[in-house]
């Protein structure tokens, strides 16, 4: 858990102090006094266009049901800004009362004394049974757990899946969306075609980003892990793992396209593409921009059944005074409930937390109306979650940049990237 905590946490101190004069000026959540009695707190989060709405109306609903509670939802628009701000309202002794976080800010913030401890909540008198805890989706817990106890609860999780063209699938006399690794290089070679005679491709088979969340994907379809048992050494430069980047570099390089940001979705939504993978929040951000029959599928399998889920926590701050934190649990409780986590998934394409939300209406009107997006979600039912520790925050941009961009821009054979990469995440790792 602990691997290169030092290395980060003086990084944290450095960084922080760097940008304390413009990062905590009107900033913390526990000074402002409750006379009218309502309790007033700051969310920090990333969220923004489709998701910050969404966001924002649903903290609007909590605050008109709880007239004791105001929840202040304030986005840093990025993840490093929002990264950022964390890190200098902690070493200004002004934190806000709950943030969105990845795993490893958590594990910086357990380090410093920072985060609060959920287990006396969740096990408190206004805390969750085990019939409730049960019935989240497997693994969100653990990921949420250090050393026994609860430090984060789940908030906006997803998973990958397919985006096919129906109608360019139909075509080429295909029906469905492929199921294993085979099909997956047989469709996207059917796909890919000079529609007009020219000898130019005009619709690739497919396409993507270059992505570190795919390729460890296919590692755990192809048998591979990211990292040792222990933590200590990368493990992705196995026999599984440079399979796994040469079947990423043939797809997206023999019969499909390598692009930069989201023009792979802008491609796909123009019919220019067969299918592509992306994230089920992708959804948030394509609908109505297409006018084909797009439907969703799971992610094709290999030698396992295994995907990875991705997304952030919510942490609740141990500077807060009592009734602070004990409001914002009262919020994050209600965030997650079954109701209100159906409503987060229908709005946004973010994952639902608990496993009796996917029979609520709303998801079952979901799931009408984006075809497969019911077999995507069931990825949940088998997903694990990355390593957690600081230095594989950092190590995992050592992964994507030096190991499968690398490959992808045909700057190394994927067994060279992956060493590269392998040592770099190594050097990490031993710090």
């Amino acid at each position: 858990m602990k691997h290169g905590l030092k290395k980060h946490k003086l990084l944290w101190v450095l960084l922080a102090t760097s940008i304390l004069a413009v990062s905590v000026v009107g900033c913390g959540g526990g000074n402002e006094d409750a006379a009218d009695g309502v309790t007033r707190l700051q969310f920090w989060h990333a969220m923004g266009g489709p998701l910050g709405d969404a966001l924002d109306a649903l903290v609007a609903e909590f605050n008109e049901n709880h007239s004791d509670i105001e929840i202040q939802s304030i986005s840093m628009g990025r993840y490093q800004a929002l990264s950022q701000k964390i890190m200098a309202s902690v070493a200004a002794n002004q934190p806000p009362d709950l943030a969105q976080v990845y795993e490893a800010w958590t594990e910086n913030l357990i380090e410093n004394g920072s985060a609060e401890s959920l287990s006396g909540y969740v096990n408190g008198p206004n805390g969750l049974s085990q019939e409730e805890l049960d019935d989240f989706i497997p693994g969100m817990i653990a990921n949420s757990t250090w050393g026994g106890e609860i430090y984060s609860f789940p908030f906006n999780k997803s998973v990958r899946a397919l985006y096919w063209n129906k109608g360019a699938f139909a075509e080429v006399g295909l029906e469905r969306a492929p199921t294993n690794w085979d099909e997956y290089l047989a469709y996207v070679k059917k796909l890919t075609r000079d529609t007009d005679g020219d000898g130019e491709i005009d619709q690739w088979g497919t396409a993507g980003q270059i992505s570190a969340w795919m390729f460890e994907n296919l590692l755990v379809q192809n048998g591979g892990e990211i990292l040792t048992d222990d933590g200590t050494h990368a493990a992705f430069d196995s026999p599984e793992g440079i399979q796994a980047l040469e079947f990423m570099v043939e797809l997206l390089t023999e019969y499909g396209k390598v692009t930069s940001g989201y023009e792979y979705q802008n491609d796909f939504q123009a019919g220019k593409i067969g299918m592509i993978e992306g994230s089920t929040v992708s959804l948030a951000f394509m609908e109505g921009k297409y006018t084909f029959d797009m439907a969703l599928a799971p992610l094709p399998e290999n030698k396992e059944k295994a995907s990875f889920f991705a997304g952030t926590n919510v942490v609740i701050f141990a500077d807060s005074p009592d009734e602070k934190k004990a409001a914002a649990w009262e919020f994050v409780k209600w965030f997650t409930s079954p109701e209100i986590t159906a409503r987060w998934a229908a709005m946004t394409g973010y994952a639902p937390v608990r496993r009796s939300a996917m029979d609520l209406p709303i998801m079952q009107e979901r799931f009408a109306e984006v075809e497969g997006l019911d077999s995507v979600f069931a990825q949940l039912d088998y997903a694990a979650f990355e390593p957690r520790s600081a230095a594989w925050y950092a190590g995992r941009k050592y992964l994507e940049e030096t190991g499968v961009e690398a490959a992808l821009r045909k700057q190394m054979i994927p067994s060279d990237a992956l060493a590269a990469a392998a040592r770099a995440v190594n050097a990490e790792l031993a710090q």
